[in-house]
């Protein structure tokens, strides 16, 4: 703005400097002369040409072309330097913000897709790791294995045993037999009495050797 003031004063002191000798002149040659004019002729020439260099500046300013605007800001004298002021953005700053606001979307959407790939991952591991922990506790209890603690060496039931059976704990007594997929026992019940059931080796969370009491 202060650029422009100093422009409409340079131009206004040339104008006052052609008129003064204007008026000389006509003095000189006894003509008659209207300071009126003077003041209306400086009047129209800085408001149309300064309403053209405001445009200008501010067009600049804002990395759009001048001649374009200074055309326009003296066509529409004021209107046009006081409209674009308020609504004229940066050259390029509007692409600048959808390329930025582009990029982050982009950004955005690979950290999602990289969430979403270690989600599987961790989500895959888990599995494998409990469908091993589920095949290497299963392996451990097997026909053989019941078979082997079954009986003593010299073929006497060797019970009893503490067990775990989902996440129950039980008193086996004696094992009748051990089959392919579970094991059928003796165990202690209700008032202490001796029941049977079949126990599905996927259940079994531990069995250990003890005493009765």
């Amino acid at each position: 703005m202060a650029a422009l003031i100093d422009i409409l004063k340079a131009i206004g002191l040339k104008l006052c400097e052609i008129f003064m000798l204007y008026a000389k002149e006509t003095q000189e040659a006894k003509i008659s002369y209207d300071p009126s004019h003077q003041f209306w002729i400086i009047f129209w020439i800085l408001f149309f040409f300064g309403s053209a260099f405001w445009a200008t500046s501010i067009a600049s300013m804002r990395r759009h072309p001048p001649i374009l605007h200074f055309l326009l800001g003296f066509v529409l004298p004021w209107a046009y330097p006081i409209y674009i002021l308020f609504t004229m953005e940066i050259y390029g700053e509007k692409e600048r913000r959808e390329a930025e606001q582009e990029m982050i979307a982009q950004k955005e959407a690979e950290e999602e897709e990289k969430r979403r790939i270690q989600e599987e991952l961790n989500a895959r591991k888990a599995a494998v790791e409990t469908e091993a922990g589920i095949q290497s506790t299963n392996s451990r209890w097997s026909p053989q294995y019941f078979n082997s603690i079954a009986r003593d060496s010299e073929g006497r039931n060797a019970g009893p045993w503490k067990a775990v059976v989902s996440g129950t704990e039980i008193i086996v007594l004696e094992i009748i037999e051990a089959e392919e997929d579970l094991v059928y026992v003796v165990f202690k019940g209700y008032n202490d009495q001796p029941s049977k059931m079949r126990i599905p080796y996927a259940k079994i969370e531990s069995w250990e050797k003890t005493v009765l009491l």
